[in-house]
């Protein structure tokens, strides 16, 4: 969730994750929200499952990952959000194991590594990941108009392989590409 459906907000101390309203408050990544949505409700024969990291010894962690799902995202119900404790892989946690048919939107490389095989990783370029370039896999940018994010998605699902350019790399190359006056 965070990173991805959630804007990842940095902190200066691990003390303030564990502060009441740290996750609830996250702003929305209204684009990805948007096309989670439009997956759901257009392609009903996907089921979209949330599989987020919690502190586990966190008060507040998984019940305002919960409030901040009901607010923004409701059509994902309790059955279909899971919460691995942070550290844990989250493959352990998917009920029945996971599949060849089962993709993972996340922003982070350790968690699409660990996804493939048998699985598919897509990874969600959020403006602050992708440093290092790791992931060779298929890789979405964040601020796409929902449609085609969502679009895009589900071509990668249906066996496409898209490599968008990080959004911080697109601005460097069109101020390159721009005409010098």
């Amino acid at each position: 969730m965070d990173g991805t459906l959630a804007k990842f907000q940095t902190v200066d101390t691990l003390e303030k994750l564990y502060e009441k309203g740290y996750f609830y408050n996250l702003p929305p990544n209204e684009n990805v929200v948007e096309a989670i949505r439009n997956i759901i409700n257009n392609h009903p024969e996907k089921e979209v499952y949330i599989l987020s990291a919690v502190l586990s010894d966190s008060k507040y962690a998984k019940a305002e990952k919960d409030a901040w799902l009901n607010k923004y995202l409701p059509e994902i119900d309790a059955e279909h959000r899971i919460y691995p404790p942070c550290g844990d892989s989250k493959l352990a946690y998917v009920p029945g194991g996971i599949r060849t048919t089962d993709f993972l939107l996340d922003d982070y490389t350790h968690n699409l590594i660990l996804w493939e095989p048998p699985a598919k990783g897509i990874k969600l370029l959020n403006g602050i990941n992708h440093t290092r370039g790791t992931w060779q896999g298929s890789m979405l940018r964040f601020d796409k108009k929902p449609e085609q994010l969502a679009a895009d998605i589900v071509k990668v699902i249906e066996g496409a392989q898209m490599k968008d350019m990080r959004p911080q790399d697109k601005i460097l190359h069109q101020e390159q590409k721009a005409p010098k006056l």
